[in-house]
């Protein structure tokens, strides 16, 4: 299915720049989690795109993140 994820960004080397709002488009499997797809768009459209992951087992909390307006852990949505 085509996915599309609306990532919230911001340049710290450039605090003068506002945060602002890229989308990125994928097909993804329906088994696949919001951190599989981030991790997608890093790897196959913007190496730029920076995000904190560890056990991908819903343990660490490290990939918690604003998920649809809701608070969620990415390896587990």
């Amino acid at each position: 299915m085509y996915t599309t994820f609306r990532v919230k960004r911001y340049n710290p080397e450039d605090p003068t720049r506002p945060p602002f709002f890229q989308d990125y488009g994928l097909e993804m499997e329906s088994s696949d989690s919001v951190l599989d797809g981030l991790i997608k768009v890093r790897e196959t459209i913007d190496d730029s795109l920076t995000l904190r992951c560890s056990c991908r087992g819903a343990i660490c909390g490290s990939c918690g993140m604003r998920i649809n307006g809701h608070a969620a852990l990415a390896c587990k949505t």
